[in-house]
């Protein structure tokens, strides 16, 4: 199914998802991107259960 690239506006046949968007109080909706030089401009997603804890986070016992 054609979409239109977030990036450029042109409608592809060959979408690529580079992001998934999440409201609180409606659904989300996905982004999709021209393949190539549209898509590789958008930063790579992260999964809402990658990469742990952020890095600012110190344990209590670790605390002073």
């Amino acid at each position: 199914m054609p979409q239109a690239c977030a990036r450029c506006q042109a409608t592809t046949r060959q979408p690529v998802i580079v992001a998934i968007e999440h409201g609180a109080s409606v659904g989300g909706r996905t982004v999709y991107a021209c393949p190539g030089k549209c898509a590789d401009s958008f930063p790579k997603q992260c999964g809402p259960f990658d990469g742990g804890l952020p890095t600012r986070y110190v344990p209590i016992s670790q605390r002073r």
